[in-house]
């Protein structure tokens, strides 16, 4: 590096103060603890019988998890939804029951775990009348181990419901547009400010209906791209954290058990000392 001028100086120091400052005010307004500041955490939870495994957890959820954002793909289909994302693993039968109940609590209904060609699933099981309607019926979870260790995650939905609802749009806007054409060929007669009303009401809200339902169906699409994000905070949770080993329990010396039975026989009243009644 050669010799710096006075401006070159001069914009590095101001650089250096701003980058600084930064640093000052993140840390003033840092929300991670110290590690001074997580021990009064475990004594507390320890006088409350919760296992440090699940207070690391839960400082691990407090931090923040980092993941790398789910994708929707494009399944070239009217009717299907599909979100993919990848988390770190293993998977195991604590992980996986906690995956199930997040995703019977998303889709309000039971589901169905089973195993295919190495892969886990779950598919929803909702009761009637509910399993009448794909959109309910037709949440499925794939789970599938990569040759890399990494989870991928796969979540499919069926949203045909709501493409159904787009035929009463279609009928509304096809006879506002029979009326416009009446009034066009000069065969509505003397009804022409009535046809000319009512059609364009029938385009307008088949337009507004069509592009209601059309929000519905993006809405739903991101909320399952938020379930994927949060089975992936929930996966990479408890693998920062760990596996769950039991605490051993501490062991009682039978020096204890013989200073207990021999306090007991020196207060042990014998029966000529009983008073007599």
């Amino acid at each position: 590096m050669g010799r710096l001028t006075n401006d070159e100086l001069k914009q590095i120091i101001k650089r250096a103060s701003i980058l600084q400052r930064y640093h000052e005010q993140s840390l003033s307004g840092s929300q991670v603890p110290e590690p001074e500041d997580i021990e009064p955490v475990f004594e507390i939870g320890h006088n409350l019988d919760i296992k440090r495994h699940f207070i690391k957890q839960a400082l691990i959820e407090y931090e923040g998890i980092p993941i790398d954002e789910p994708v929707i793909v494009d399944t070239q289909s009217f009717t299907e939804a599909e979100i993919q994302g990848y988390a770190n693993g293993p998977m195991d039968g604590a992980l996986l029951n906690e995956i199930r109940a997040q995703l019977e609590y998303h889709f309000n209904t039971v589901g169905a775990v089973s195993r295919r060609k190495g892969n886990i699933y779950w598919n929803a099981m909702p009761a009637f009348p509910a399993k009448l309607f794909a959109t309910t019926r037709s949440p499925e979870l794939e789970i599938k181990e990569e040759a890399t260790g990494r989870i991928k995650l796969t979540l499919r939905q069926n949203l045909k419901t709501y493409n159904k609802l787009f035929l009463p749009a279609m009928g509304f806007g096809f006879g506002g547009f029979m009326m416009l054409a009446a009034l066009m060929y000069d065969i509505a007669g003397n009804d022409t400010e009535p046809m000319f009303i009512f059609g364009s009401l029938f385009i307008l809200g088949s337009m507004g209906f069509a592009r209601f339902i059309r929000s519905r169906k993006l809405k739903k699409k991101r909320k399952l791209k938020e379930l994927v994000e949060t089975i992936q905070q929930i996966m990479e949770r408890r693998f920062r954290a760990g596996r769950f080993k039991e605490e051993p329990k501490p062991e009682i010396e039978m020096e204890d058990f013989d200073e207990v039975l021999n306090d007991q026989e020196e207060i042990e009243i014998r029966p000529e000392e009983k008073i007599k009644s």
